[in-house]
């Protein structure tokens, strides 16, 4: 949960822009993404896991955002298209960035340099959350979860932000508390193994997870999927959903997102 990483500090005569517009937050209907308004971007380098303890995902391809965009979380796992001097390329929100103000982004360094220059330190780019991202299936990490400690969990590969996890007890699924490091925390009491989640996002969709095993450190994953069609590869995590979608990593190279 530790994060510590090094920024560019650029002296104010450099600065692109004197003023950040606030960002657009409310997301359009049909599947298009949030359109933000002129803004900055930086780059940094994240720590193991960023606030939001996912990990960073390959090529660089994550960001931090700043208090209002983070939300307590909520932004954790969330994907943006930023778009810069020279293209757009997607990133994974993973990370809180507490002295970005609305408008500005710091991306990892690999994002920031398919966008722009890196002797530039901070560049003007727009950038829009993207609803429905093409992501792989559903990765859940779980800790504790015995008679006398809580059990957390951790979701990944949902793309949209989450509105509930639910762990399935013997009396129903009972609601698990969501903090600003994206863990869900159950109350505290024995939990039956294997594990099952019921995970919704705030666009309906919604997926259950089971087979997920205690004591394991690392994200287990699974067939399921929050959203889309079937997935070529099988899973070592058994799924009372669908099958879920071919993984995707986010693209280098997209088309700049229309607002």
């Amino acid at each position: 949960m530790n994060r510590r990483h090094l920024r560019w500090i650029v002296p104010a005569a450099t600065a692109v822009l004197a003023t950040v517009v606030a960002v657009v937050l409310a997301t359009q209907v049909g599947g298009s993404a949030a359109c933000a308004a002129g803004g900055q971007a930086s780059y940094y380098t994240a720590g193991r896991n960023g606030m939001c303890n996912l990990g960073t995902p390959a090529e660089g391809a994550y960001a931090a955002v700043g208090r209002a965009e983070y939300a307590g979380g909520k932004g954790c796992g969330t994907y943006l298209d930023v778009t810069g001097p020279n293209g757009t390329t997607r990133v994974q929100v993973v990370d809180l960035c507490p002295s970005c103000p609305a408008g500005k982004v710091d991306l990892g360094k690999a994002a920031f340099a398919r966008i722009g220059a890196l002797s530039a330190g901070i560049i003007p780019v727009t950038y829009a959350t993207v609803r429905d991202p093409q992501v792989g299936p559903l990765q859940v990490k779980l800790k504790g979860g015995t008679a006398y400690s809580s059990l957390t969990a951790i979701v990944n590969n949902h793309g949209n932000p989450l509105s509930a996890v639910e762990l399935q007890t013997a009396t129903g699924f009972t609601t698990m508390r969501h903090g600003e490091d994206n863990t869900w925390t159950a109350p505290s009491g024995a939990v039956p193994s294997p594990v099952s989640l019921r995970i919704s996002d705030i666009y309906g969709h919604q997926a259950t997870v089971s087979g997920l095993a205690l004591g394991k450190n690392d994200f287990q994953p699974s067939q399921t999927v929050l959203y889309g069609g079937p997935s070529p590869s099988p899973s070592t995590v058994e799924s009372s959903s669908a099958p879920s979608s071919p993984p995707s990593s986010p693209s280098p190279s997209l088309p700049p997102p229309t607002c």
